[in-house]
C-alpha cells in the first residue's frame, strides 16, 4: 500500500524518481555558512548513492535547460543503465590485461602503489571502454545530456567536465568515490587517482605538471555548477535567487573559496540590480551589502530617497538619503523636499484675503519660513519675514 502512494505522489510531482527528490532538498538546505565539511559529507553520499540524479538535477535546477522535462530525465536514467550494462560487457570480454596497464603506465612516467591493481584495472576498462572512437566523441561546452544516451544508437557526446563525472559515476559502482580527485588544469580538468592523471577526454594515462589544484571527487559538482551553458541548448530564464542558491551552493562545497566567492558576488548584484528594478529597495540593499560593489549599494539609497521623495514620503526619502552618505545628494534632496514642501504650503496660504486671516495662520508662516531657510532662497526669507513682522 505504502508503495502505491509513493508512486501516486511521484507522478504528481515534479521528480522523476525519489532520490531527485532528496538531492532537490538537500540543495534546497544549503547556506553559504554551513561547515564545509558536513555538506560535503553529505554530497558525498549522495554522489556515492548515485551521482548521475545528482548531476542531472543540478543541470535542471541551476542550469535551466529546457530539454530535461521529467519524461527526457527518465529515459536518460534508463540509458544510464544501458551504459552500465554496455560497460558490463565490455569488461567480461577481458580485453583489458593489467599487465598491459602498468606498461602503459611506467610509459607515461607513472607509478602506482601496491594493492591498487584491482582499482587501476577498473579505470583502464573504463578508459578503454570511453576511449574517443566508438561509443564516446569529445565536445565542448556540452550538457549532460548529450552524454546519457543508448550507447547502442548514438554516439556519447560531452565536454571534460561531463566525462570526469561519467568516470566518477562508473567508478563509485564498484569501488568509494573517495578513492578519486580531479585535478584542475587551466580551462580543463581530468581525474586524478593516487598520483595518476586520467585524460578522461582521451582515454589515455598523462602526467601534468603544471596545474592549478587537485581537489575532492566532490568538487566535480561546484566546477559542473560553475561551468558555461551549452550554447547549443535552449534555456529557461533562470531567476536571479535560484542563481544566487546555486552560487552559494558552489561556494559551501568548495575548497576554493576566494575563486567560487567571486561567483556569490555576482549573484548578489544581480539579485541586488533586479530588486531594485522593481524598486524593492531594502530587499536590493541588503544584497548589494553583501557585495563588494559600494557604488551600487549608494545607488540603491540614492534611487530608494528620490523615489520617496516623489511618492511625497519624505521621511523615507531623508531616511534613505542620509544613508547614502553623499552629502551633495543629501542637501540637494533635502532643498528638493523642503520646495515641495514650501509649495503645499503656499497653496494653503493663497486664500488669505485679511491681516485676522494671516494671523490666524502664523504657525503657517512660520513653518514656510523654515522651510525657505533650508532651500536657502534669500528672497523668500525675507519675503515671509516681512509677512511675519506684519501680523506679530
Amino acid at each position: 500500500m505504502y508503495g502505491i502512494i509513493k508512486k501516486i505522489i511521484l507522478f504528481f510531482s515534479p521528480y522523476a524518481n525519489f532520490f531527485e527528490w532528496t538531492v532537490d532538498k538537500f540543495f534546497q538546505n544549503i547556506k553559504s555558512t554551513d561547515s564545509i565539511f558536513t555538506v560535503k559529507k553529505k554530497l558525498e553520499s549522495l554522489m556515492q548513492h548515485n551521482l548521475i540524479v545528482v548531476n542531472i538535477w543540478l543541470e535542471k535546477k541551476f542550469k535551466g535547460y529546457l530539454y530535461l522535462t521529467k519524461k527526457t530525465r527518465k529515459k536518460m536514467y534508463k540509458d544510464t543503465e544501458k551504459i552500465v550494462k554496455k560497460l558490463n560487457n565490455f569488461i567480461s570480454e577481458d580485453t583489458v590485461k593489467i599487465d598491459n596497464v602498468l606498461n602503459a603506465m611506467a610509459n607515461a612516467g607513472l607509478q602506482t602503489s601496491y594493492g591498487n591493481e584491482e582499482k587501476i584495472l577498473y579505470l583502464a576498462q573504463i578508459m578503454a571502454f570511453l576511449k574517443p572512437g566508438k561509443y564516446y566523441h569529445y565536445i565542448s561546452t556540452s550538457s549532460f545530456g548529450k552524454l546519457l544516451r543508448n550507447p547502442d544508437q548514438e554516439k556519447l557526446e560531452g565536454d571534460c567536465n561531463q566525462i570526469v563525472t561519467l568516470y566518477i559515476y562508473l567508478y563509485s559502482l564498484k569501488f568509494p568515490i573517495t578513492d578519486l580527485d580531479i585535478k584542475l588544469l587551466p580551462e580543463h580538468v581530468c581525474l586524478y587517482f593516487k598520483g595518476i592523471d586520467i585524460e578522461c577526454t582521451s582515454g589515455e594515462f598523462a602526467k601534468y605538471k603544471d596545474y592549478d589544484n587537485i581537489l575532492p571527487s566532490t568538487e566535480i559538482i561546484s566546477t559542473n555548477l560553475l561551468d558555461l551553458h551549452d550554447f547549443r541548448e535552449d534555456v529557461q530564464r533562470i531567476s536571479e535567487r535560484t542563481f544566487v542558491k546555486s552560487a552559494q551552493l558552489a561556494y559551501a562545497i568548495s575548497s576554493l573559496k576566494s575563486f567560487v566567492a567571486k561567483n556569490l558576488n555576482i549573484a548578489y548584484r544581480n539579485l541586488g540590480i533586479a530588486a531594485l528594478k522593481s524598486n524593492n529597495f531594502d530587499t536590493a540593499i541588503f544584497y548589494f551589502s553583501k557585495t563588494d560593489d559600494r557604488e551600487s549599494l549608494i545607488t540603491a539609497y540614492k534611487n530608494a530617497a528620490i523615489y520617496y521623495s516623489n511618492s511625497n514620503n519624505f521621511n523615507k526619502a531623508e531616511f534613505y538619503a542620509d544613508k547614502s552618505e553623499d552629502y551633495t545628494f543629501k542637501n540637494e534632496l533635502k532643498k528638493s523636499i523642503a520646495s515641495k514642501q514650501y509649495n503645499e504650503l503656499v497653496k494653503t496660504v493663497a486664500q488669505i484675503k485679511t491681516t485676522d486671516q494671516a494671523k490666524q495662520n502664523k504657525y503657517t508662516y512660520q513653518k514656510m519660513l523654515d522651510l525657505a531657510q533650508k532651500i536657502g532662497d534669500e528672497s523668500l526669507i525675507n519675503n515671509i519675514r516681512d509677512i511675519l513682522k506684519k501680523i506679530s
